[in-house]
């Protein structure tokens, strides 16, 4: 007997369509973020992101640290957002720009921060200002979410006080002489000491954008100071005084920070070893010796290899001077020290016991806070001096370079939308 094969037959062309969106979807790469993630790009390229929905939204937030069923941290990323929008609209924004680049009202009205994150990922052509605005805003929020979550912001006024108190011990000034930098064995003569304040919240949001690789803890000159000398062989014997009195210490500078457009250390170190060699044989007296050391030619020459710099894109190639990063050791006292030890130390009191010192609290929390602080040191002759002073490579026109950078990277395509294309926009 035959038997009919009766059950029902699949439909081929439902089955066909389904291994079709099946294989779409595997092959659906996140291209931009691949890029990314391989080094080709850097996250402020992009123009959107890939989150569809609110709970992906939530979800994301939540693996970056930001539980929004928090109170606290839904607080932390409204105000990463409010200091976001202003800092768009005050600092990379004209006052003329802000009239033509409304922000919209979706954002002014925004009561979740979860709609951010889809507004960025939104491909509706009518919606791409909306989307531009909201990736603009999310790439500052994630720079001031770097910054505010970095300990050494924090302890800027600590770390001031310690390293410039170090680098004030070795120097002096007089109505007559001008400063002058002393260690034991040497001193040189200065024509000015510049001291770089802290930066400010502003300015290291500022560098975090236009240097999208480095993250808060990666900015090197939160402090500085900036020695000007006579001549370019007074470099030499200030960078003596500077590590005789363990203000550089060589195993704690960060060399590839290190850069020399000033000095021929090559060249002036066969002049002086000749020299040396002449007095040591006899060949030359100590009068002839001290006259061949004063003729030794510092100046860089033309080609110079330049070890271990790195030039900054936004600074001008007139710019020369000797830059070097070396970091100290700051140390604060525990805050949580602090208030246990007082706790501990009223306990004892009230039982009428005497105070001293309680090894267990000691060994549960650290009696101080301790951390490696970032230095720059920036070396000038007077000649290099003034041209940094003027022209291209003034300090004016790099921030000027700097603010352009970062305005591109920010905004990127939101500052195309004329009047005409903005027409065609809901928003």
């Amino acid at each position: 007997m035959e038997y009919v094969d009766t059950s029902p037959k699949p439909d081929t062309h439902a089955e066909h369509l389904s291994n079709k969106r099946s294989a779409e979807n595997v092959w659906a790469m996140p291209w931009q973020e691949l890029a990314v993630v391989l080094g080709h790009q850097n996250i402020l390229t992009h123009r959107n992101m890939n989150v569809a929905h609110r709970e992906r939204s939530a979800e994301f937030l939540r693996h970056c640290g930001f539980d929004l069923t928090r109170f606290e941290h839904r607080k932390q990323v409204e105000q990463f957002f409010g200091e976001a929008l202003f800092f768009i609209r005050h600092t990379l924004l004209s006052a003329d720009e802000r009239e033509s680049y409304p922000v919209p009202s979706d954002l002014l009205q925004l009561d979740d921060p979860r709609r951010l994150m889809v507004f960025a990922s939104q491909r509706v052509p009518r919606r791409r200002y909306l989307r531009l605005w909201s990736c603009s805003l999310l790439k500052v929020m994630n720079a001031i979410s770097h910054l505010e979550f970095n300990g050494k912001f924090r302890e800027l006024d600590a770390a001031r006080e310690q390293i410039f108190g170090r680098i004030r011990s070795i120097v002096s000034h007089d109505a007559g002489r001008g400063w002058t930098a002393r260690s034991q064995n040497l001193e040189v003569n200065l024509d000015h000491l510049e001291w770089k304040e802290a930066k400010t919240r502003h300015s290291v949001l500022l560098k975090l954008l236009h240097k999208p690789e480095a993250m808060a803890e990666e900015v090197f000159d939160y402090l500085g100071v900036r020695f000007i000398v006579s001549e370019t062989q007074d470099i030499a014997k200030l960078l003596r005084v500077l590590m005789e009195t363990d203000i550089i210490i060589p195993h704690q500078v960060l060399n590839l920070r290190s850069r020399n457009a000033l000095i021929n250390l090559s060249g002036a170190q066969r002049q002086l070893s000749l020299a040396y060699d002449l007095l040591q044989t006899g060949t030359a007296t100590p009068e002839e010796f001290i006259d061949m050391c004063n003729k030794v030619d510092w100046d860089l020459f033309q080609g110079e290899s330049k070890r271990g710099s790195r030039q900054n894109v936004h600074s001008s190639s007139k710019y020369k001077s000797i830059q070097l990063t070396v970091r100290h050791l700051v140390r604060t006292p525990n805050p949580a020290f602090l208030v246990l030890s007082s706790l501990a130390g009223q306990l004892r009191h009230a039982r009428g016991l005497e105070p001293e010192d309680d090894p267990l609290l000691m060994g549960l929390i650290p009696e101080e806070n301790a951390r490696f602080f970032p230095l720059e040191i920036q070396i000038f002759d007077r000649r290099s001096h003034e041209v940094a002073q003027f022209g291209p490579a003034s300090h004016e026109q790099y921030k000027s370079n700097q603010l352009q950078t970062v305005r591109k990277k920010v905004l990127g395509s939101l500052l195309h939308f004329d009047e005409t294309r903005l027409q065609t926009q809901d928003f």
